[in-house]
């Protein structure tokens, strides 16, 4: 994850001057290793207690001497531990200076498309800082999916509810037929939240930009699992540790049903991904390996491999609904000339039509072009 390092340094350009002046064990914040011990000092004590809130991080900070002890820093400390909580969870990036230190906010990019599937509001009280994390997230909407209710624990083939499921072929479903059908626009993003986020009214695909963080929290258990709620069978489902996996697993995957598995696809991915001219020191490696291999080029046990067909409930229970809308989307979208119809496969019936009517519809011209000419040839000759 060489990539992480700059992304953060860009991040801490932004930092409100409220955030600047606050000192780590009598540092300032941007000192030396000083945000190095921060980071540790809050990945171990979520590590230990589940269900922790943004308070009782900053009071066991306190208490270790890493963060001052003084009321009247409490606003600033609470946003410093918010944001970093969003570094480090790649969910979100904290908004600065769009609201008074009364409220945390998430930071809204101008140019984002606003499908109303994520985020539910921008801006929330700071005193839900005394909520566990898990709660204090819903409070912004659907940042950190669960598993969908309609999607059983175990999804299985042999379920009653299996002959409902849609079946999803790489050939079909995948980001060529949606820039060609639908003229669907893919928009690389930092918030892990937005991926696989559609907007229909702009017909724009948002997709996260980084899948080693995905590979690397899987394997390091990483601070995003400190957003797990620890509430079973709530009335609003949250998502609890094997949801996060889950997640993290979906994401790697959604990049080979995209991509991966389609020779048009790929080839898309390289036209449209363009890391020299758009990302810089910010590109992941490990995306066009991802996009652009035949073979999926991750080898774990916990990561499902490429798949002949996929179902939305079975290998993406976690983002089942966002996977859904796509398919659906593509699976209505018409072809709206000549070239799609003929690059559109999905209806082999359709297809294969087309090329009928056009061969035998070709041949009588040709025949009836050839029998002008002989009776012109007939005539002249008489």
């Amino acid at each position: 994850m060489s990539w992480y390092d700059v992304w953060l340094s860009q991040q801490l350009e932004n930092l409100p001057y409220c955030l600047r002046e606050l000192r780590i064990q009598g540092e300032s914040l941007l000192a030396g290793l000083c945000l190095d011990k921060l980071f540790d000092a809050i990945r171990d004590f979520t590590q230990i207690n589940e269900g922790v809130s943004i308070d009782e991080i900053v009071r066991h900070l306190q208490n270790i001497d890493i963060l001052d002890n003084a009321s009247d820093l409490l606003g600033p400390q609470r946003l410093l531990i918010f944001a970093v909580l969003g570094w480090r969870s790649m969910l979100y990036q904290a908004g600065f200076n769009v609201c008074s230190i009364q409220e945390l906010a998430v930071h809204q990019d101008s140019s984002q498309p606003q499908s109303g599937f994520v985020f539910d509001t921008y801006k929330v009280p700071a005193e839900l800082s005394d909520r566990p994390l898990s709660v204090l997230l819903k409070a912004f909407g659907n940042i950190l999916p669960a598993r969908s209710s309609t999607v059983p624990q175990v999804a299985s083939e042999t379920s009653k509810l299996a002959s409902s499921w849609l079946p999803l072929y790489p050939v079909e479903t995948n980001a060529y037929m949606l820039h060609t059908l639908l003229r669907v626009h893919i928009r690389w993003v930092d918030a892990l939240a937005l991926h696989l986020d559609y907007d229909k009214s702009s017909r724009t695909l948002s997709l996260f930009s980084y899948p080693s963080f995905c590979l690397d929290t899987l394997a390091s258990n990483g601070l995003i699992y400190s957003f797990a709620s620890i509430e079973r069978y709530g009335i609003d489902p949250r998502a609890d540790k094997e949801d996060i996996s889950q997640l993290l697993r979906e994401v790697l995957l959604s990049y080979r049903l995209l991509f991966g598995q389609s020779a048009k696809s790929r080839r898309l991915f390289r036209q449209i991904f363009k890391p020299s001219e758009k990302h810089g020191s910010l590109f992941d490696s490990l995306l066009p390996l991802v996009c652009t291999r035949k073979q999926f080029p991750i080898a774990s046990t916990s990561i499902v491999g490429d798949r002949p067909v996929y179902f939305a409930a079975r290998d993406f229970p976690v983002l089942y609904e966002r996977i859904e809308l796509i398919a659906k989307e593509l699976k209505d979208a018409r072809p709206n000339s000549i070239g799609n119809l003929i690059r559109d496969r999905r209806d082999t019936l359709q297809f294969w039509t087309f090329w009928l009517v056009s061969i035998v519809g070709g041949l009588s011209i040709l025949l009836s072009l050839i029998q002008v000419v002989l009776q012109g040839v007939q005539l002249t000759q008489n």
